[in-house]
């Protein structure tokens, strides 16, 4: 049997630390139509985030799954992936990619409370213990929000802070959900988790890595080859070593090879943040990667996003753009950041690029107007120091 901690609150929950246990409490909850999870991990040693907790409610259990005890979580991640169950999250990237990493692939279908909030008026991206607070009046406490969830035995105290992030979730997701559908907003939000569980965004690609090294656009487009080829190198050295890339080299050091390109340990001593144990151990390679990288033709050079500057003409009409997004937004009550951000606007304008903005419920809530305000069949116009749309 489980040993049972109950919270402040008088929840009462499991620890789940032995395979066995697992089993049954799989066993126990396998027929339910909804999950709420979330995890406690750490990530600042390792490349891949380690799962240190599993917190999982049901309609009526609480449990702490703990994987760093327990050998075998397949009957847990045979029930998540089961598509007969609803997963609820609240901010569930970072829980998925713990996920994606551990089955190659993202459960659903997924519900995320953090998503959901923002379409009933809440604050973009609102952190779980102030979406709690708003809806329910509970002040969480945050204590062992900075613990180091890998030690061990792990106290009541911090087992009640884990567990308290699922039982409030169950609670706000019922309130979402009520809410949500007064509106008829419930399947608004099928695109955008979607989006979220798409296997393609959880995928690591060396060979596109680069665009994420700060300074890459400072780069000609040799130089930007050569970072390609380091930071793929660089990428695939972390993944085969589990540690975190600045580890291997950071994004400076990247950047400063891909300028200089030094062809010999000399060179690389200029390189500023080079040491000598980082020259004695890649120094041959990161110069061997340099020589190849500079042979490469210029056709197979990577390019950066193409990125036409507006004009003065073209930033106001944005501005006015937005302002209708705003306009919209307010109206329904919901954050303007769910339609759409002004770099959205500026892209559609000035390429001709499809946006989400004019898809979906987006379409019909605000892109409509925004796209009739562009072609010239609706005016913005100013009453009262109160903006308004009016019809031509």
């Amino acid at each position: 049997m489980p040993t049972t901690f109950q919270t402040a609150s008088h929840h009462s929950f499991a620890y789940i630390d032995t395979d066995d246990e697992l089993q049954n409490y799989c066993d126990r909850i396998q027929n339910s139509s909804t999950l709420f999870i979330d995890t406690e991990f750490i990530r600042e040693k390792t490349y891949a985030p380690v799962l240190c907790l599993i917190q999982v409610a049901t309609e009526d259990t609480l449990a702490c799954i703990d994987p760093l005890s327990i050998k075998n979580l397949t009957p847990f991640l045979d029930l998540i992936y089961n598509t007969a169950i609803t997963k609820v999250f609240h901010a569930a990237r970072q829980d998925l990619e713990i996920f994606y990493n551990l089955r190659g692939s993202v459960p659903k279908p997924v519900f995320d409370t953090q998503i959901a909030a923002s379409l009933l008026g809440h604050a973009d991206q609102i952190g779980y213990g102030n979406l709690v607070n708003a809806i329910l009046k509970v002040n969480l406490d945050k204590k062992y929000a900075r613990t180091d969830w890998t030690q061990r035995p792990l106290s009541a105290e911090q087992l009640e802070y884990a567990i308290n992030d699922v039982i409030y979730l169950r609670e706000i997701y019922h309130v979402i959900c009520q809410q949500l559908d007064k509106h008829n907003r419930i399947q608004w939000l099928d695109d955008d988790f979607e989006l979220l569980t798409s296997d393609a965004s959880f995928k690591v690609s060396p060979e596109k890595i680069w665009r994420k090294v700060k300074g890459n656009n400072k780069l000609n487009g040799q130089q930007r080859a050569v970072l390609q080829d380091l930071a793929g190198w660089r990428e695939q050295r972390a993944i085969h070593s589990d540690k975190p890339r600045k580890w291997i080299l950071s994004d400076d050091i990247l950047l400063s090879l891909a300028q200089h390109q030094p062809d010999s340990d000399k060179k690389l001593e200029k390189i500023r943040g080079m040491t000598d144990g980082m020259i004695k151990k890649s120094g041959e390679t990161l110069i061997n990667i340099i020589k190849k990288s500079q042979q490469r033709p210029k056709e197979d050079w990577p390019t950066l996003p193409k990125f036409t500057k507006t004009t003065i003409q073209q930033d106001a009409l944005i501005d006015c753009m937005m302002a209708i997004v705003r306009l919209c937004a307010a109206k329904e009550n919901i954050s303007s950041s769910m339609l759409c951000s002004r770099k959205d606007l500026e892209k559609w304008l000035v390429s001709d690029e499809p946006i989400a903005l004019l898809a979906g419920w987006r379409k019909q809530l605000a892109g409509k107007q925004v796209s009739d305000f562009v072609d010239g069949k609706i005016q913005l116009t100013s009453h009262n120091k109160n903006l308004a749309l009016n019809h031509i």
